[in-house]
């Protein structure tokens, strides 16, 4: 008796982590359907049937991961925030020097701005007018910030010679490689691969980066 409780208690275990594991991936694509969906005909026209069509579901299966496009909406805001938030860790870089660590985050940021398409621009200019989507997206933007900025503040005395304020030069600099690379979104890849070079020489000059020790 003992053991049949347990094997089925396992296979219930296991049939709700299925469960678990499809529906994540249906949110996800219900989510890139809606990204794509709104990088092409802007929030306004978007319809949750043109989502559900877009995923391939129907309006009853959105309706059972999202209350309306308005929240699919902020979880695709908060989700690219957070695909923004990766680019810039370290893992794999904690023996790098501090030049390479700033051309691979900078390079990774882009490219993930690149990947996102006209997105960006549309959630730029809804965060302007509406205040929860602010929140999610600027959130985002200043945990980046700080977190640069800290890392500039930890490196070792000599490393940097920076213009201005580290903290206000991230700020700067961040602008800069945000709004360029939504700009070239649609650009053919060598003029992606010039931008994302020019961005790190011209922060590595801003930063006054005068040597390569490894970061702390």
């Amino acid at each position: 008796m003992s053991q049949q409780t347990v094997t089925v208690s396992t296979t219930q275990e296991r049939a709700r982590a299925s469960r678990k594991d499809a529906g994540a991936a249906r949110r996800n694509q219900l989510l890139a359907a809606a990204a794509e969906c709104f990088d092409e005909f802007g929030y306004s026209a978007v319809t949750v049937e043109m989502i559900a069509n877009r995923a391939h579901t129907s309006r009853p299966t959105f309706y059972a991961y999202f209350r309306s496009k308005d929240e699919v909406f902020l979880a695709l805001v908060e989700k690219l925030a957070d695909e923004l938030n990766v680019t810039q860790s370290l893992t794999g870089l904690e023996d790098a020097g501090a030049r390479e660590i700033l051309a691979a985050t900078t390079r990774a940021y882009l490219d993930a701005i690149f990947s996102m398409g006209g997105i960006v621009g549309l959630i730029d200019v809804t965060a302007s007018v509406r205040p929860e989507v602010a929140e999610i997206w600027t959130s985002g933007a200043d945990r980046r910030i700080r977190g640069y900025a800290r890392f500039l503040r930890n490196l070792p005395g000599g490393t940097l010679d920076p213009a201005i304020e580290p903290e206000r030069l991230v700020q700067i600099i961040g602008d800069a490689i945000h709004h360029g690379a939504k700009r070239l979104a649609g650009a053919d890849e060598e003029a992606k691969e010039r931008f994302v070079l020019d961005i790190i020489a011209v922060t590595e000059r801003l930063l006054g980066l005068t040597d390569d020790h490894p970061a702390p």
